[in-house]
């Protein structure tokens, strides 16, 4: 079911040979459904660049169209959300499912407000005031999955980091079910944010490429954003690389990734539990154990078994775990670590005795869960962190959705005369070695005193 490895280069080898790229080979099914609406063989890319180009012209009327013909779902009648919808799907919400979404938004509200996010000024006594100020990205536009799962935590880990950013105009958008509404919890999770911090946020009845098509460009009914945020399906990330430039996205995001590291101490159970509840979210998940115990080693396909009998999303556990799978058996944890370090997983769980001891090894993970009992799914929910992460070894490079996804940062400078005019010096023979005259002159004029008296 899930493939054993012995040493370090047999499973950097293989897995190196299996690495996914944005867009990856699509299921038989897929391409067959694709061939079966466009009437001729089509790659994801062109796919969505269709769509876009469609939305871009032809607004509200090509969202309907597509949705109807990709969804087989009518959405004529209108797009957004009416309020009254949203207030009622909070009001029926099941309380206690209520109160841990409400636990889960104050830890996920109390961790983004300890990030370092300030307006600063200097005042240097050569070169003036300098600074900078921070300014919230407003509009934001955010889509939430709700396909072969609804995901209203997703709505939390991205809303509210934004929120303590400042931003006020949250556009929210999630794919429609056959009925034409959208999943009641994912509504109420919306209410919830939008009467608990007073902004406005509005829901839209969209999914897939037309979501971001429209968000990036705005309709009739759809207003533009100035980034877009959020998980979501191949045909979603590879809109919102087409439109990025446009406006700004959080990133690139692909399928979900667990890797732990553990040693004999490590209980098989819980492993097993973490490495599934990964792998059943996508065929393309990616599930890796790297271990120093060769008892755990053994054990672990057994209690996946014996797991994989309760779930559900049992096939697509299974097949992610076959398909992207891997139990390593490493030397040493310091040689675990540094497999990490290369694969620089989404989600990095130390489920050994010292993780501590560990931590300061870690270079490439999107988020790390120190012992056994922090678990991903913690993390997933109501631990604080947003759960929004970087993938396909993204972490090499970038972080968790955060408050700094949501501001801009605005250079001041403040220079008074008589500084400006020793400064310009510099700036003049700069500007002359670059050959740029008018760099040069526009510098020179500033050493003039009778123009900076007029000034």
């Amino acid at each position: 079911m899930i493939p054993t490895y012995y040493s370090k280069e047999e499973f950097l080898n293989q897995w190196k040979g299996q690495q996914q790229s944005i867009e990856p080979e699509l299921p038989d099914q897929v391409k067959q459904r694709i061939k079966n609406t466009f009437g001729r063989t089509l790659t994801a890319s062109q796919v969505v660049t269709l769509i876009l180009n469609d939305i871009h012209t032809d607004g509200d009327a090509a969202i309907v169209k597509w949705t109807k013909k990709l969804d087989g779902v009518d959405v004529s009648s209108g797009l957004e959300v009416t309020s009254e919808a949203m207030i009622t799907a909070l009001e029926e919400l099941d309380s206690r499912l209520r109160s841990s979404l409400e636990l889960a938004m104050k830890n996920i509200y109390l961790f983004h407000q300890k990030q370092p996010v300030s307006t600063w000024f200097l005042n240097d006594p050569r070169n003036g005031m300098l600074g900078q100020v921070v300014r919230p990205i407003d509009p934001v536009g955010i889509y939430v999955p709700s396909g072969t799962a609804p995901l209203p935590s997703t709505v939390l880990m991205t809303a509210i980091p934004a929120v303590v950013a400042g931003s006020k105009n949250l556009i929210i958008t999630s794919p429609p079910r056959k009925d034409g509404t959208i999943d009641e919890t994912i509504l109420a999770t919306c209410q919830l944010i939008k009467q608990s911090f007073e902004v406005n946020l509005r829901v839209f009845r969209i999914g897939g490429v037309q979501a971001i098509g429209a968000l990036a460009f705005g309709t009739e009914q759809v207003p533009s954003v100035d980034k877009i945020v959020g998980p979501g399906n191949i045909f979603v990330q590879l809109a919102k690389k087409e439109v990025m430039g446009i406006v700004g996205i959080d990133g690139i995001a692909g399928p979900t990734e667990a890797l732990i590291i553990a040693d004999d101490a490590a209980p098989p159970e819980l492993v097993a539990a973490d490495l599934l509840a990964q792998a059943e979210h996508d065929y393309l998940a990616v599930p890796i154990l790297l271990t120093t115990s060769e008892r755990l080693a053994k054990k672990l396909p057994e209690v996946i078994t014996d797991q994989l009998q309760r779930l559900s999303r049992a096939v697509i556990a299974r097949e992610s775990l076959s398909r992207n799978g891997a139990i390593v058996i490493t030397r040493s944890l310091e040689e675990a670590i540094d497999i990490s370090n290369i694969v620089a997983p989404e989600h990095l769980s130390l489920m050994v005795q010292d993780p501590w001891n560990l931590l300061p090894l870690v270079k490439n993970a999107g988020a790390t869960f120190l012992g056994s009992m922090s678990c991903h799914v913690l993390g997933d929910y109501v631990a604080g962190p947003s759960h929004v992460l970087p993938t396909g070894r993204n972490a090499r490079f970038s972080s968790a959705l955060s408050v700094l996804d949501f501001v801009k940062f605005i250079s001041i400078v403040a220079i008074p005369d008589d500084q400006a005019q020793e400064l310009a010096f510099h700036a003049e023979r700069i500007a002359l070695a670059e050959q740029l005259d008018g760099h040069a002159c526009a510098a020179r004029l500033r050493t003039r005193s009778d123009l900076s008296k007029q000034a």
